[in-house]
């Protein structure tokens, strides 16, 4: 079984891999699209990212 400790860091790691995921895909500029972020290229009514 999983001590206290092991799943408060899995909880950490999680989140900190969503903080990263959003930054990649919705703020950092990508040059290879004319420095705008990769949710740009969404269609529009295709779902957003939901809110933590």
């Amino acid at each position: 079984m999983l001590e206290h400790s092991q799943v408060l860091d899995a909880c950490r790691r999680l989140r900190k891999l969503e903080e990263w995921r959003r930054y990649y895909n919705e703020d950092r500029p990508q040059g290879a699209i004319g420095n705008k972020p990769p949710i740009t290229l969404m269609k529009p009514g295709d779902a957003p990212t939901p809110s933590p």
